[in-house]
């Protein structure tokens, strides 16, 4: 199924939710019950299977004489058949039992913030739902519940409320319980325990459809169709009903805290998401003059916080999150849509009203308040402690490596263009467009410096970068995701949403080029012709020197080539392929060997492959490349 048909199946299985969400349910949980038939077949026919070559076995093995003859002969076939089993099953059953990570944060006890844990118990009185066993405050703009169970999809379910503490700090406490009750909402109403049970069954089939994908020869060709058709379908029924739990959560907490506070809360939430987003921004720019991370970043965005945001700005946050467009795989609706089920029209959308009393943060930790800043701005530092410092020494290299380029009397086309480039991320308060068009005027069709260009102008706002955008994709293949990436960005940015999904269309089809390469890429087929290897002289030189200087125990010979992937000529990888001696073999040191020549930093990519077992075929295929292939031995 691809994203049209999904997102058509999903469209018209949101009108039949509408019309009758009960019976929606009832037909998603029957989808369900469906799915574990086939988790129960799949099972079966494993453990069938296994069952089955243990039998045989024995069998065998007990009637002595010519049986074992045959039994030896066949020990290869018997062990090819049970081992895909195995992992296959294992796999399913380790799905199964699949646990969610334990949600992190600084926990909150009653006797810290007795107003938002009475808050709390007439939350949970009112709306009739359970306790939340853990509330942990998080370094989010964002607010969650996780149900945790104790086996997988089933037992005894944690509930955890996840707080972000920068969210906290710049909205009233009725418009933060509001958020806290659609979280709420999602435990408390008729589809709670229903709808945390599906979103876990909805993980647990993504595993399966990722291993069964892996999976090769014959089981895969009889597995992941099976999957491959069940998957998707359940995956469009729940995605609709995830988005009916949203408006059902949202209607929740409008009844709870009032339908004011529920709007001027959604919107609140998405002006302060934007406005910390940009908060650090600004500090990680800092990155090139600070060699730490500050140490008071929460203290910093208190501080931020006491000064109210531009108004321009402000508006302009609300107004790009209420133009934001639906995903076919976002399970959240957009906020023009939520605020529109509130029975806010669309002429009565405006700002949220300016905070004027004490934060949601102040009111509930009071004066804790301080202690939690300094405890989660610790923690910040120290997760980002040494990227900062690798970056800011990297930084530092490369304004030197700028300056360096600056005072050379004569640069190479390719010191120009890092000069520039350099120079348009250090100093990007200029306009380097006419020094970057007058570069590719000069050099031709420069993929590297055509994109540079189209990225600056863009920047800029200047369409003209799509064109060379476009110009790049035609002469770099490989250029086509970032590409991509940067044309979606600047046009979902103006609302321009038709013509980013054509660019999301493009990156979609590269990706899955590129994944279907890296699975070809990653099984290495014995079937595949083989052909001189085609490096320069100096590097095929260098891979000659670093293999004359290791330790060439239980190693005979050493062979560099080419395989060919069917399909296309251009689709080629170098093999290091290795034959052991007899010795070797009968010690069985292949992955000894193997994971010793794999720790080399090698001068080009290469797969290292032994010549034995099921690539013992390519042996003679490598022996025709003759002195070009053999590289020791």
């Amino acid at each position: 199924m691809d994203d049209a048909d999904f997102k058509q199946l999903v469209e018209r299985l949101e009108q039949e939710s509408e019309d009758a969400p009960g019976a929606y349910r009832v037909k998603v949980a029957g989808l369900a019950l469906l799915g574990f038939g086939i988790l129960a077949l799949l099972l079966a026919a494993i453990g069938g299977g296994l069952a089955g070559i243990v039998a045989l076995v024995a069998f065998l093995a007990l009637k002595g004489g010519s049986a074992l003859v045959l039994l030896a002969k066949a020990g290869k076939a018997i062990f090819l058949l049970a081992v895909p089993l195995w992992y296959m099953g294992k796999s399913a059953i380790r799905a199964l039992l699949i646990r969610l990570p334990v949600p992190e944060g600084r926990e909150i006890r009653r006797g810290e913030a007795p107003v938002l844990f009475e808050g709390l118990d007439r939350m949970r009185k009112r709306m009739n739902g359970p306790a939340f066993h853990h509330v942990l405050l998080v370094n989010e703009v964002n607010a969650a519940v996780v149900q945790r169970p104790a086996w997988g999809l089933v037992g005894w379910p944690r509930n955890y409320l996840l707080l972000g503490l920068p969210l906290l700090e710049c909205m009233p406490p009725r418009e933060a319980f509001a958020v806290v009750a659609h979280e709420y909402g999602h435990l408390a109403g008729s589809h709670g325990r229903f709808s945390a049970f599906i979103y876990r069954l909805r993980t647990t089939w993504g595993t399966i459809q990722d291993f069964t994908e892996q999976v090769e020869g014959w089981l895969g060709k009889a597995v992941a169709p099976l999957v491959r058709w069940y998957a998707p379908y359940f995956n469009a029924y729940t995605f609709v009903l995830a988005r009916t739990n949203e408006y059902e959560a949202d209607a929740a907490s409008a009844r709870l805290v009032g339908k004011d506070n529920a709007a001027h809360a959604l919107k609140r939430v998405n002006v302060a998401s934007s406005r910390h987003d940009r908060f650090m921004e600004l500090t990680f720019e800092r990155i090139r003059h600070e060699p730490q991370p500050p140490a008071d970043l929460m203290h910093r965005w208190a501080a931020h916080l006491d000064q109210p945001a531009p108004a321009a700005d402000a508006s302009l946050w609300l107004q790009k999150a209420l133009d934001r467009q639906a995903s076919v795989w976002d399970t959240h609706p957009t906020l023009r849509a939520r605020l529109a089920a509130l029975g806010v029209t669309a002429d009565a959308i405006d700002l949220p009203p300016p905070e004027t009393d004490e934060s949601a943060a102040r009111a509930w930790f009071g004066k804790r308040l301080e202690l939690l800043r300094k405890q989660l701005q610790s923690e910040w530092v120290q997760r980002v402690q040494e990227p900062w410092a690798e970056r800011h020494e990297a930084a530092k290299q490369q304004v030197e490596r700028l300056a360096g380029l600056r005072r050379q009397a004569t640069r190479s086309s390719d010191e120009e263009l890092e000069m520039l480039r350099l120079a348009l991320r250090f100093e990007p308060e200029q306009d380097w467009r006419e020094a970057l068009a007058a570069f590719n005027a000069e050099n031709g069709d420069h993929p590297l410096g055509l994109f540079t260009e189209a990225t600056a102008r863009l920047e800029k706002g200047d369409r003209d970068g799509l064109k060379l955008l476009d110009r790049v994709m035609e002469l770099d293949e490989d250029a086509i995701k970032p590409a991509c990436d940067v044309a979606y960005g600047f046009l979902k940015e103006r609302g321009e949403h038709d013509v980013a999904d054509v660019y999301l269309q493009r990156w979609k089809r590269r990706d899955e080029k590129e994944t279907r390469h890296h699975k070809a890429l990653s099984n290495v087929d014995p079937k595949h012709p083989v052909v001189p290897h085609g490096l320069e002289d100096k590097v095929a030189d260098a891979i000659r020197a670093t293999i004359a200087s290791l330790d060439h125990e239980h190693v005979k010979a050493i062979y560099l080539g080419r395989r060919v992937l069917p399909g296309s000529e251009k689709m080629t990888q170098l093999l290091l392929a290795v034959e052991l001696t007899w010795w070797g073999q009968y010690r069985d040191q292949q992955g000894a060997v193997v994971n010793r020549l794999a720790e080399i930093e090698w001068p080009v990519e290469l797969m290292i492959i032994s010549l034995d077992h099921q690539y013992k075929p390519m042996k003679k295929k490598f022996r025709a490349l003759g002195g070009e292939g053999l590289v020791h031995g």
